[in-house]
């Protein structure tokens, strides 16, 4: 998105007053697209129509087209408290089609009402508190050991991220697997998630090739599911702290089937936006070596003279750094969109307004980019986060409300961990690092290109090597 149209927008977005309504549809007023329109803008300049949609419309508009609800996007502090969280009553949800062949529709993004309660309920435990904090240590060997394996290569640096953070889900899931274990796991959903994000052949688009190349690892990764879910409900008392050992021992008692959808929900909604989130943030400290030196003072400055360096749990609540990880968020819009909520027959005093079926989202890139709630929301400025944490309705890169990620605790832990861990690395760099880089949607996110690649010198020679 140019800087001229994000300006525009987000001056836009700031308006305050009520949505301008359509008299006739009772909707605010917005744009009509062709099928074909719609799929032209979401795919090439999604970010950009936004802008503009929001500088013509107001904060709230609504998107009309062809044999689709209508949807109405909501980048108005007061309309998202009003909408999404002062009414505790949770709507249906329309969940992204993209990944229900490999979730199911008894995963977490397809239920409502007390089903969908329950169901984060369940996955809590082992995504807050002590059990992810208990992860710093191997989350930080895990980037370490990743990272070396890119000594003397070039990879897109998307592709060293999304490595890194499929590796903690597999480690969050399933606990310390053995090694040859670990890897073939880590192989098939690498298969699957590459095959999910092929832009060419969607399952919303009824592509019968890919629903065909996705049986395969879809049936190996069940196999392993029911091997481990197998083994936790022969143990029930291990002391396992997994999630899969939570699920497979958990009353009521949940399928294999159930399970696998649980992990797959996890590793869909934590895996790409956090490696995209990391991403861009180790991006934008290239743009801005100031930012970046004043993170490795940080990092440098002594724990206390028994600990000199911090441990990975001390490293998430370094206050600069959790600040870069936090600005990277907001800046990248790397969700620019919360799930949509459906509007039902009878929705109560919140969605009074709307028409049955109409599907209202979270504009989270609009509202990250309004200049009232983030002046200059174009520049990348880590001291927004410094001693003041924003209200949900104005920073919300995991969603709100009922529909807020269950994973979220997990990311912000993981993220500053793996971020540090890379910075300290001697001899990685980034090439292709340009100021005008431009986000690339990949499903439901916004990541860096492929141009942008991290690289890890080659390891100097030994001393038994010199000549």
């Amino acid at each position: 998105m140019s800087e001229e149209a994000s300006r525009r927008a987000t001056t836009a977005a700031a308006s305050s007053g009520c949505p301008r309504h359509h008299a006739a549809s009772g909707l605010p007023d917005g744009p009509r697209l062709t099928a074909a329109e719609l799929h032209a803008m979401e795919s090439e300049r999604q970010l950009a129509a936004w802008a503009e949609y929001a500088h013509t419309y107001g904060p709230v508009f609504t998107l009309h087209s062809e044999g689709a609800p209508p949807r109405v996007y909501v980048s108005d502090p007061a309309e998202v408290r009003r909408l999404f969280i002062a009414d505790r009553t949770d709507w249906g949800a329309r969940g992204t089609l993209y990944f229900r062949p490999v979730i199911g529709p008894q995963a977490l993004p397809y239920l409502t009402g007390e089903a969908h309660r329950a169901v984060r309920l369940l996955l809590a435990p082992p995504l807050h508190g002590d059990r992810v904090r208990a992860l710093g240590p191997a989350l930080d060997s895990i980037v370490t050991a990743v990272v070396q394996r890119l000594r003397g290569r070039s990879l897109p640096l998307i592709r060293l991220a999304h490595e890194i953070t499929l590796r903690l889900i597999v480690r969050v899931a399933f606990g310390p697997l053995e090694a040859a274990r670990q890897e073939n796991c880590v192989h098939v959903l690498t298969e699957i998630m590459d095959l999910m994000y092929e832009p060419a052949a969607r399952p919303d688009t009824g592509s019968a090739d890919l629903l065909q190349s996705l049986a395969r690892p879809v049936r190996e990764f069940q196999t392993l599911v029911g091997e481990e879910a197998a083994t936790a409900r022969a143990d029930p008392h291990s002391g396992r702290t997994d999630l899969l050992h939570h699920l497979a021992t958990s009353t009521p008692a949940q399928s294999d089937e159930h399970i696998r959808g649980h992990i797959m929900t996890l590793l869909i909604a934590g895996h790409d936006t956090t490696a995209s989130a990391l991403a861009w943030a180790l991006y934008q400290l290239e743009l801005h070596p100031g930012i970046r030196r004043q993170v490795h003072a940080e990092l440098d400055e002594p724990v206390s003279s028994v600990t000199p360096s911090p441990s990975p749990e001390q490293i998430a609540r370094l206050p600069y750094l959790t600040a870069v990880c936090a600005e990277a968020l907001r800046h990248g819009s790397v969700v620019p969109a919360g799930l949509a909520r459906v509007v039902p027959e009878n929705p109560g005093r919140a969605g009074h307004q709307y028409p049955a079926g109409t599907e209202l989202v979270p504009a989270i890139h609009l509202i990250h980019h309004r200049p009232d709630l983030y002046p200059a929301p174009e520049r990348f400025a880590p001291e927004r986060f410094l001693d003041h944490r924003p209200s949900g309705t104005h920073y919300l890169p995991f969603g709100t409300g009922t529909r807020r990620c269950p994973g979220a605790a997990l990311a912000e832990f993981e993220l500053p961990i793996a971020l540090a861990r890379l910075l300290r690395t001697p001899g990685l760099r980034l090439t292709g690092a340009d100021p005008g880089l431009r986000a690339v949607k990949n499903g439901p996110t916004m990541t860096t290109p492929t141009s942008l690649r991290i690289t890890l010198d080659p390891a100097p020679p030994s001393e038994g090597d010199r000549p």
